[in-house]
């Protein structure tokens, strides 16, 4: 393999998660950070730097599944991962952002459709499947229940 193919392989796996995370940050200032921490929190509520290992132990899934679609040369799981990230960001966007806990709890069922049709994609890559089920999995058994409850407790 080529250094330029490497360089590319680099860009195509990791550009989009650090633009995404660069991205969704930016909308989030310290006066909704405190907005959130203000919130009744469910009794499931992990600790601020559980959530902080997760969004980017989830960002170097997304640059895995990005990587082999590359080596795939598989547009449709890079074109449905691009989705996923956008679609991460602007659920950041629409809660914390927008300061709604019932913006959250809609925007992770609307987040389902893009991941649900992202892990399909994956099926018959192995190595992508395998880095792509555990968020899937914490989406669908944690984000969902836990949005759900702050957003029955935090109605307003």
């Amino acid at each position: 393999m080529s250094r330029s193919h490497d360089v590319r392989g680099l860009a195509a796996a990791m550009g989009p998660p650090l633009a995404a995370a660069v991205a969704g940050n930016a909308f989030i200032g310290r006066d909704s950070l405190r907005w959130f921490r203000q919130l009744r929190q469910p009794r499931l509520q992990l600790p601020m730097p559980a959530f902080g290992l997760v969004g980017a132990t989830y960002y170097v899934q997304m640059g895995t599944v990005l990587y082999r679609a590359y080596l795939n040369r598989d547009s449709r799981v890079r074109h449905l991962a691009l989705v996923v990230l956008a679609g991460n960001e602007l659920w950041n966007v629409a809660f914390i952002g927008r300061r709604s806990p019932r913006n959250g709890f809609a925007g992770t069922l609307a987040f389902l459709v893009p991941l649900l049709a992202l892990q399909r994609s994956v099926t018959s890559d192995r190595p992508s499947m395998i880095a792509l089920t555990p968020y899937t999995l914490w989406v669908v058994a944690y984000d969902v229940p836990w949005s759900y409850r702050l957003w029955r407790l935090n109605p307003g």
